[in-house]
């Protein structure tokens, strides 16, 4: 060997590329080497005389990927270490045959789609195409219809959804807690659109009698309304048959609106109230007994409705 080539890689100025690396599914950093780079590693193996352990070592570079580079030249000379146009397995690498069928059944079928079609060539023709590869032939062909156009939400302005008269529409919850060390169950229902709560009480047990004994109140001082939106629960509705409450408001011709399931936004204004009354009145007052807090709540929703602002 010559003094140049008793050097090392590094000491004749080859060094690894330190820039456009892409990340590999694994995490690890994967290289993209320029066809010069990859020629003076070559010739490096194939005339200086190193062995791959060296090279490698000093290059950082993969084993296998040298070797591929050596297998490359020795078959098609500098130009086999260019760079090779990154094609994925799809259109480009099937026969035209194939992409002449899916275009023709496109043409005949409008109305299949991606998947029926690939499923059509695989199963009666035998002929291998994937959805992807069929989506990108027909994109390629002006045959794929055009994706539908995402609809812009309103994220300025918020949506507020409520009746346009009083007594149209009242909303009904039970809200429950802990009143002398044992459940206490506030029952309210409250109009939508002055957010007026038409009735209230207090019971130890949320059941669906104490439920009409404060709809029986509300309609006694108020008419009934023509709607009446409630949860899922036991004490309003049935999963078999009527429930006592919906016989109750058929009797009253009021139309019975059930919000989705696990749902709470539906029931927002009710919710909403219940916020109200537990961080400005229940949470800072402290009751001698149970019917006590009955009079008490009684004469805040009092409070709440007539006097206390609304927004």
């Amino acid at each position: 060997m010559s003094e140049v080539d008793q050097q090392t890689p590094k000491e004749q100025g080859i060094e690894p590329p330190m820039g456009g690396s892409r990340e590999k599914k694994s995490g690890r950093p994967r290289r993209r080497y320029s066809p010069e780079f990859r020629l003076k590693a070559v010739k490096l193996y194939l005339k200086g005389g190193y062995s791959y352990q060296l090279l490698c070592r000093e290059l950082g570079v993969d084993k296998q990927c040298l070797f591929l580079w050596v297998k490359r030249y020795k078959a098609g000379g500098k130009d086999a270490l260019e760079d090779r146009p990154n094609r994925r397995h799809g259109v480009k690498q099937l026969p035209a045959a194939i992409n002449e069928k899916i275009v023709a059944l496109k043409q005949q079928h409008p109305t299949f789609g991606i998947k029926s079609i690939s499923q059509l060539l695989r199963r009666w023709f035998l002929l291998p195409a994937s959805p992807g590869t069929v989506r990108q032939r027909l994109k390629e062909a002006k045959l794929m219809p055009p994706a539908p156009r995402k609809r812009t939400k309103n994220l300025t302005r918020p949506r507020f959804f409520e009746r346009a008269t009083p007594n149209q529409m009242w909303q009904s919850d039970i809200f429950t807690f802990r009143l002398g060390g044992r459940y206490a169950y506030l029952i309210a229902f409250l109009d939508d659109h002055s957010r007026y709560v038409v009735g209230a009480d207090l019971f130890r047990s949320p059941t669906a009698e104490a439920v009409i004994e404060v709809y029986r109140v509300a309609i006694a001082e108020l008419k009934p309304p023509r709607e009446m939106l409630t949860d899922n629960g036991r004490q309003y509705t049935s999963w078999r048959g009527t429930s006592r409450f919906e016989a109750e408001l058929r009797k009253d011709r009021v139309a019975h609106i059930k919000s989705r399931p696990h749902h709470p936004m539906t029931l927002g204004k009710i919710e909403r109230f219940w916020s109200t009354i537990w961080q400005d009145f229940l949470v800072r007052t402290q009751f001698e007994s149970f019917e006590a807090a009955r009079e008490r709540i009684k004469l805040w929703i009092k409070y709440y409705n007539h006097q206390r602002p609304h927004q």
